[in-house]
C-alpha cells in the first residue's frame, strides 16, 4: 500500500473507533447504521489481526458480500 492509502485507512479506523467509543461512553446501542457504515473497515482490521492482509476497506469493493461476511467472521 501507498503511504496515502495507509493514511487512508487509518483515518477510517480512527472514526471508527470514535463513533463505537462514542456510542459506549453515552451508553447507547448501535443499531444496524454504523455497524454497515463501518463494516468494510472491521473486515479490514480483522483479515489484518487474524491473516496479516494490509488490502485495506478497498479489498471488498467489487467483491460479493460472503467475501466481507468471512472476513467479519474471522
Amino acid at each position: 500500500m501507498t503511504e496515502e492509502q495507509l493514511r487512508k485507512e487509518l483515518e477510517r479506523a480512527y472514526r471508527c473507533i470514535v463513533g463505537f467509543h462514542s456510542a459506549l461512553r453515552k451508553g447507547e446501542l448501535l443499531d444496524k447504521t454504523p455497524l454497515a457504515y463501518h463494516s468494510l473497515t472491521i473486515g479490514a482490521a480483522r483479515r489484518f489481526v487474524a491473516e496479516g492482509e494490509l488490502d485495506g476497506a478497498d479489498y471488498f469493493v467489487g467483491k460479493k458480500p460472503d467475501v466481507l461476511h468471512t472476513a467479519l467472521d474471522l
